[in-house]
């Protein structure tokens, strides 16, 4: 069987929908999100499409985060090609397309029980990074709340995010996209809207794509319950769905709040991270 892969445009949509529908019935997202995964509206990077013998096989997403870095996303094999070296072959595009960019490192997600995703980043040199954990936030206990207001200024976000981010992880979380806390995260987040301050205490609030499946926590520090209690009340009044949240999966304290709060475990994410001396069974070069 050989094995191409090249760029996928808006022409292959109905075959990267197949492609979608075949790998993991039941969770779809990329019709909604089209225009960001492979028009590149607001998104720059490239939708791989992965073909066996001509026939569409396979697809992945390498995205461009603020920092340089490169995310990759939406890899999916359909049921009949799997196992048959069509992750590999995108995965060999991806690090193509990493030094291409200049990327200062690659990163993706994964369930901890995905054993077969795990096993295929680690052959390209990946290793885990963080662990992490997210809950649904009920919308039906808002609660009065201070009054905020938006934070425009990248100086003072990177202030009031910057030194207190630890207990949250290395990433920020916004539709299971992880992306490094630094200046360009601070940058994009001040130029997106999605930083909310009241007196001390500060709530990263929003998304990167899917906006209309409902808003994220990124980060919130000071009086928690206050916060929460803005963005359930933001979530509502936009007339959203839902309000996620992710953090490291060690942060005890987050998760009695969570427990406290009545939120909803939606499940446990590792995060992997390119390790650029891998040596053994990396995929790299060949």
């Amino acid at each position: 069987m050989e094995i191409t892969v090249r760029k996928a445009d808006m022409s292959d949509l109905e075959d990267l929908l197949a492609i979608e529908a075949s790998a993991i019935p039941g969770y779809a997202y990329l019709d909604e999100a089209k225009d960001f995964l492979i028009g590149n509206t607001g998104n720059q990077g490239e939708m791989v499409l992965a073909l066996a013998d001509g026939v569409p096989a396979g697809m992945g997403r390498y995205s461009v985060l603020p920092d340089g870095s490169g995310w990759l996303e939406i890899l999916r094999v359909k049921k009949e090609y799997q196992r048959q070296g069509i992750g590999m072959a995108i995965y060999q595009r991806y690090m193509e397309l990493a030094e291409e960019t200049g990327a200062p490192s690659v990163a993706m997600f994964t369930g901890r029980r995905n054993i077969a995703s795990k096993s295929l980043a680690e052959r390209w040199g990946f290793a885990v990074a963080e662990d992490f954990s997210g809950y649904s936030v009920p919308l039906d206990r808002r609660a009065e709340h201070s009054e905020y207001h938006l934070i425009t200024d990248p100086d003072e976000v990177e202030a009031r995010i910057g030194v207190w981010h630890e207990d949250w992880g290395k990433y920020m979380c916004f539709n299971r996209t992880f992306m490094k806390y630094g200046r360009p995260l601070y940058e994009w987040l001040a130029g997106r809207n999605m930083v909310y301050g009241s007196g001390e205490t500060t709530i990263v609030l929003g998304w990167r794509m899917l906006k209309e499946r409902g808003l994220h926590i990124g980060f919130m520090d000071g009086d928690l319950t206050d916060a929460l209690a803005f963005a359930a009340d933001e979530t509502v009044q936009r007339g959203l769905p839902s309000l996620q949240i992710m953090f490291d999966r060690s942060y005890t304290d987050m998760h009695a709040f969570a427990a406290h709060h009545k939120m909803t475990h939606t499940g446990d994410l590792i995060v992997m991270e390119y390790v650029k001396s891998c040596e053994v069974n990396c995929g790299i070069g060949q």
